[in-house]
């Protein structure tokens, strides 16, 4: 069975991308997706306990004054054992996880200033050691589970990209569905002859989500197991294997109880985060003394008011830097 989780960062900001991210492993068949955490506990666990790999909600795991270690502790050892090696920087990480079908993955960063020609060594905040010794203890944790980690992947939704398809979704939340159907439907391509199961963390009040599922993956059929203020649940049915189990769940706080999930949440924050990284550092050098922000709405106005000066001089267009919404 395909076990998928995905979740986003920066929903809500002013500034900085929108990221949306999926988790994939494949388990022994059943009829509900299994407890990763329990499964996988020799090698992963929720509060870090500096042996294991850290894998929760990304808002626990993650200050700004603790910088990025808890991120790469827990979503670095994943991708060095799926692609066989560590990222040596941003754009190299980037080229690992980025859904693209473009040959530079990171050639969007290109379009603006602050990530023109930048990039950022990792890992950051911890040593490669320490990801190469959670990698080698994770491994032997899903061979004993017989659990497959099968990869993980981002949408990242830069400003210009953002305020383009709000003008197409007229809403925020049409624009975050518009990624996440774009990796429900890969899934639906990926997976035909195996069942699967799509958890979702739910953003905001809709609890229904059949027209869209069907606009996007084009089923054959979809029935209706739950919609409810905590949980929505689809089955969707193939034409041609119509048995196969594909089921999607929207599920509201759902990084606390599926590990997939929250792994999604952190490499959401931690592509994010090191976006911000380096739209800080651009912004910075421009102006002495400037108080880096995390891009939500009230510090938005503090900072945009304080590079004011320097952002005219450099001509920087509303459209490239602020989100409408």
């Amino acid at each position: 069975m395909i076990v998928a989780g995905i979740d986003e960062a920066g929903y809500g900001p002013t500034l900085g991308p929108l990221v949306i991210s999926a988790s994939v492993f494949r388990v022994p068949d059943a009829e509900s997706p299994p407890n990763l955490w329990k499964l996988l506990r020799s090698a992963v666990c929720r509060k870090p306990d500096e042996r294991r790999i850290p894998v929760d909600d990304s808002k626990k795991l993650f200050q700004q004054r603790r910088g990025l270690r808890q991120l790469e502790e827990g979503v670095l050892p994943f991708i060095t054992l799926r692609r066989g090696h560590l990222p040596r920087d941003f754009r190299a990480l980037l080229a690992s996880v980025v859904a693209s079908t473009s040959e530079d993955p990171a050639v969007y960063l290109e379009s603006y200033p602050w990530y023109r020609g930048c990039n950022v060594d990792l890992p950051h905040d911890t040593y490669a050691g320490v990801i190469r010794t959670r990698r080698d203890r994770l491994a032997a944790a899903l061979e004993e589970a017989q659990v497959e980690h099968l990869g993980l992947s981002t949408y990242p939704i830069e400003v210009t990209q953002f305020n383009r398809e709000l003008s197409q979704h007229s809403s925020k939340a049409g624009v975050s569905f518009n990624a996440i159907g774009a990796i429900i439907k890969r899934l639906w391509r990926q997976f035909p002859d195996e069942a699967v199961e799509v958890t979702v963390d739910r953003q905001g009040g809709r609890t229904k989500y059949g027209p869209l599922l069907y606009a996007k993956v084009h089923p054959k059929s979809i029935r209706i197991e739950e919609q409810s203020t905590e949980r929505s649940v689809y089955v969707l049915t193939r034409r041609h294997r119509p048995t196969t189990r594909f089921r999607v769940h929207f599920v509201k706080d759902s990084e606390e109880s599926y590990l997939a999930v929250a792994l999604g949440s952190m490499l959401s924050k931690y592509i994010r985060e090191l976006h911000m990284h380096l739209f800080n550092r651009f912004w910075l050098e421009k102006r002495e003394n400037l108080k880096p922000t995390a891009g939500y709405a009230q510090d938005a106005r503090r900072f945009l008011k304080d590079i004011a000066r320097e952002r005219a001089e450099l001509r920087i267009k509303d459209d490239m830097l602020i989100r409408r919404r």
